[in-house]
Formats: C-alpha cells, structure tokens, sequence
C-alpha cells in the first residue's frame, strides 16, 4: 500500500502546483488589464479641433514680376485647442526639442510642407545680374509648436528640407508663367546647387485689446519679437499686428504661429481686418556669397481681411517688402489663405 501510495502523491503534486500556477498567471493578468483600464480611463482627454490651410504667395496677384520672392505655396495641418480647453498634444518634429526652446505645452500646431522661389528682377537673362538675387528655390517641412498663457504666446518651429535644383522650383516657375503668359525664366542654370535646408524658430508674442460685449467687433494689438537660424536664412526682428473684428482672442494663437511673414487666420465664425508693420535684421541669406550684396535691414508692411464661418476661413492680403539685395525697388505681392476645418 505505501508502495502503490507514493508514486500516486509524487504524481499529484506537480498538477496541483502548474494549476495553481496558470490561476495565479490568469489572476496576474486581469489585474494588469484591470490596472491598464484604470489609467487609460483616468488619463486627461486632450480635445482638440484638426484643420487643413493652403496658402498661395505670388507677386501676379498684383500683375507684377518683380523679381527676389516671387512665388510660395504651403499645405499645412493644424491641430487647434477646442474651445474650454488650454492644451494638446505637442507638434510631430518640434514637439522633441520644445522644451530646450522654451515652450511648456502647445495650444496650436502646425506641420507645413511647401515650396518658395527667389529670383532676380530680369529674369530673361541667361546670365543674371551677380548684383541681383540669385535664383534659388527651397523645398521645407516646417513643425511649429504655439503654447499660450493669457495674453503671452511663446512660438517655437524646426523646418527641414532642400535647397536647389532638388525642389523642383525651376519647373513650377516655368509652368506657372506658361499659364498666365508671362515672361519665360532664363538663368535657372545659375542656381544654388542642392543642399539641406534645416532651421529653427523662436519668437514671443505679447496681446492688447480691449474687452468688448460678447459677440461685438472689438480692437486688438500684437507685438512680436524673435528670430531664425538657419542655412536659408538667419534674422533677428520685431513686429506689431493690428486687428479690428470679432473672434480676435480665439485666433490669437493662430495669427503668431507662422510669425508675421505669413497671413493670419481666423479660427472659427468670425472676422476682422488687419494691418501690420515689420522690421529685421538679416544675418545670411542662401546663395548671397557676396556679404555687400545681402541688405542687412529689411522691412515689411502688410494690409488684409480674414473672414471665418462655423467651418473655413478665407484670408487675402497685400504685402510690401524690401527686396534682398541693396539697390533694388521695393517688391509687392498678394497673400491668399483658405483654411477648412476636418470632422
């Protein structure tokens, strides 16, 4: 009997030992789940309106070709804090190095992929004019990250991309003058030949308005201040944004996440007019070798309208600027925005 018995026991015990085992692994586990639950459900909602913009520079706005910077076209997305809300998840490329510049959260972002062309003023020479601008054409990927407390805005961007023939600015240029019959470019032999293009952005934005009822036009004041480091170009400057209208303090971030070379926008049902003036100091600027050529100090001045509905916004504007190098005439463009809200 205690033969027979021992062998029996020996046996039952592992059994008993790996069922417990798979018990206590099946427990270990629905508690994890349980754990997981908990936090995603405890874990704050970050809600969040998603737009999509397109921005066209030209100078044929204004039926002219003068020359330096003569054409941009950007395709953004932006991811905008829905109303109540103060915060949301920080920006793909800048998000990582946000806060080595400076910026605590994000109430906007925007990712942008475009293209610009610089050109000089004659651009039916094969041979341009070494005092002119040169012809030079940049393809970039700019991550900007806006994060808002009170009245202060704090803007921070990385761009990445090419400078060169790479960006396919020759052919752009080419087809858009094939289209509206203007003169064909000659010297794009000439360019800067290719490159990487990376930059970073970093600037502070102060607002001043007055308060008016609810749903009244009221005024406002934007004063901004930064600069740029980069292989495309380097600057130190300021600038000051006027707006009358309504929806000025929800399209506050908004008008400072590109700086003041781009148009502002109004983010929802809204609108208002705007007017503002520019001023910096160029440090380099890409394929201007010859350092006497560069005009150290630029200037800008911008005149425009935004209007907004409950879903898209629409926003033109006429730009004044001087041009690249010293010597030359004051250059004017039009500005055209059209922002769409996604579901």
């Amino acid at each position: 009997m205690n033969a027979s018995t021992e062998p029996q026991t020996a046996r039952i015990r592992p059994t008993a030992r790996r069922g417990r085992g798979r018990i206590h692994l099946r427990t270990l586990r629905v508690l994890a789940c349980m754990n997981l639950l908990a936090l995603t459900a405890s874990a704050p909602v970050l809600a969040e309106e998603r737009y999509g913009a397109l921005l066209f520079q030209n100078d044929l706005f204004l039926g002219r070709d003068g020359g330096g910077y003569t054409n941009g076209i950007y395709l953004s997305s932006l991811r905008v804090a829905s109303p109540g809300e103060e915060r949301i998840a920080p920006g793909v490329l800048v998000g990582p190095v946000a806060s080595l510049l400076g910026l605590s959260g994000a109430t906007l972002t925007a990712a942008s992929f475009g293209q610009g062309i610089v050109t000089p003023k004659d651009i039916s020479r094969r041979v341009p004019d070494p005092t002119d601008a040169p012809y030079a054409g940049f393809l970039v990927f700019r991550s900007a990250q806006v994060a808002r407390h009170d009245d202060v805005a704090d803007v921070a961007a990385v761009s990445l991309g090419v400078i060169g023939p790479a960006s396919g600015a020759e052919q752009v240029q080419r087809a858009i003058h094939r289209l509206t019959g203007s003169t064909a470019p000659q010297g794009w032999d000439t360019q800067v030949s290719n490159r990487p293009l990376i930059g970073l952005e970093r600037a502070r934005a102060w607002r001043f308005a007055t308060a008016p009822s609810a749903g009244a036009a009221g005024a406002g004041a934007i004063v901004q201040a930064g600069g740029t480091l980069g292989n495309l170009e380097s600057t130190l400057g300021a600038s000051l944004l006027l707006r009358y209208g309504t929806g000025l303090s929800r399209s506050y971030p908004a008008a400072v996440v590109n700086g003041y070379s781009v148009d502002p926008f109004v983010v929802g049902p809204g609108w208002f007019v705007f007017a503002g003036v520019s001023a910096d100091r160029v440090l380099n600027h890409t394929g201007l070798g010859d350092e006497a050529r560069l005009r150290r100090e630029r200037t800008a001045g911008t005149v425009g309208l935004a209007y907004g509905w409950a879903k898209s916004s629409l926003t033109f504007s006429v730009r004044t600027t001087d041009p690249l190098v010293s010597g030359s005439a004051r250059q004017m463009f039009g500005s055209l925005t059209y922002l769409t809200r996604f579901e």
